[in-house]
């Protein structure tokens, strides 16, 4: 999703007419036009002002994230006085307190002791730093991993977790210059997930803070997105989203499955992309927030890549394509794989209430994908 289609769907959502836009700013039809279809970028003042328009915040103008019908996640925000508290009761000397921007659900912020930079994480549930503990402890010495020196639950406070700070800056954060220098250290990251070996561990899918999946195989959890004893689609008429767009994906998802051939269980991240990815130096030097993590088909990362489109990461996907789209097979497992990501995803937003990204861009997109396979 572009800068332009985000522009666009905003002012539609807001209900203004692209003339409205152009005399609230003092700006020609045109110049708002050349904006929506990419051939231009609004300077910052422009994008600030845009934002105030639509009465959105800079992230949810720029970033496509909004939290539906006021959910904001599992827990309550706290206050960064609120985190101040909790850090210091682990490290008192600390200064410098800083939030980071970028998650959808959780909260976290930068601090220091004695010159050494902390991560404060809260706002997800405990199963996600205790994955992210298990991933680190089993696949440290493979991939660019943060430790835990404290995971913390009480009945006072909700969980948080206190990570080592990955040297780098977020991938969406790189110039463009910058994003071409680690494409190939993404392409490596990819080669090391497929490489390790988890054909010990317990079942398919999502697995939980013990390694432990719940499918009993691949195909069950690619599956089990239409499956109406887990996922209650009838649920979708009430809601203000095209049924029959959500019924021909599932159509065409169902008649891909049998392309998928999988040889090897592997480890896949289940969210890469520019938030979650730190680079330094031309490199990636950490991959971050795995509370998506699964047991399966590698392919599935490379198709999340695909199916968000990501603007800032072009570079990247045309090399996706060349290297993972070069056989009929590898494309239809992909499709499919997008399919379901999409359905996943327009699921937990709608239906769930979930935190998630912008309805209409996902379902634009699932349909997008669905025509392309026809």
């Amino acid at each position: 999703m572009n800068i332009g289609e985000k522009l666009k769907l905003r002012r539609i959502k807001a209900g203004f007419t692209q003339e409205q836009i152009a005399a609230k700013m003092n700006i020609t039809r045109q110049t708002l036009s050349n904006w929506e279809v990419g051939k231009n970028t609004p300077d910052i003042n422009s994008i600030i002002e845009l934002a105030q328009i639509y009465s959105l915040s800079l992230d949810e103008l720029l970033l496509g994230k909004i939290f539906f019908k006021g959910v904001l996640g599992m827990y309550p925000k706290l206050t960064k006085d609120e985190i101040k508290i909790t850090i210091k009761n682990h490290f008192p000397e600390a200064t410098n307190v800083s939030e980071l921007t970028g998650g959808l659900a959780s909260q976290n912020f930068t601090f220091e002791v004695n010159g050494q930079c902390y991560v404060f994480k809260t706002g997800t549930r405990m199963e996600v730093y205790e994955k992210e503990n298990l991933i680190y402890n089993n696949y440290k010495g493979v991939l660019p991993l943060r430790s835990a020196i404290q995971i913390n639950e009480s009945e006072q406070h909700q969980p948080y977790a206190i990570y080592h700070f990955i040297e780098g800056v977020k991938v969406f954060d790189l110039n463009s210059e910058e994003i071409f220098d680690i494409v190939p250290s993404v392409l490596q990251i990819l080669s090391d997930l497929k490489s390790i070996n988890v054909s010990d561990s317990e079942g398919y899918g999502h697995f939980d803070g013990k390694g432990k999946a719940p499918y009993r195989t691949w195909i069950d959890f690619i599956e089990a997105i239409y499956n109406e004893d887990l996922y209650n689609w009838h649920q979708i008429k009430n809601k203000s989203i095209d049924t029959e767009m959500i019924n021909e994906a599932i159509r065409k998802l169902i008649t891909v499955i049998p392309s998928i051939n999988l040889r090897k269980k592997q480890l896949i991240h289940g969210d890469l992309g520019s938030f979650n990815l730190i680079a330094h130096r031309g490199r990636i030097s950490g991959i971050i927030d795995w509370s998506l993590s699964m047991y399966g088909d590698h392919l599935y990362d490379v198709a999340n890549f695909l199916f968000w489109n990501e603007e800032k990461l072009q570079p990247l996907i045309a090399h996706l394509k060349v290297r993972y789209m070069s056989t009929l097979e590898e494309r239809t497992t992909l499709a499919c794989y997008m399919l379901r990501i999409g359905l996943e995803e327009l699921y937990n937003t709608v239906i769930l209430n979930q935190p998630g990204y912008d309805v209409e861009w996902v379902a634009n997109r699932l349909r997008t994908i669905t025509k392309a396979m026809e």
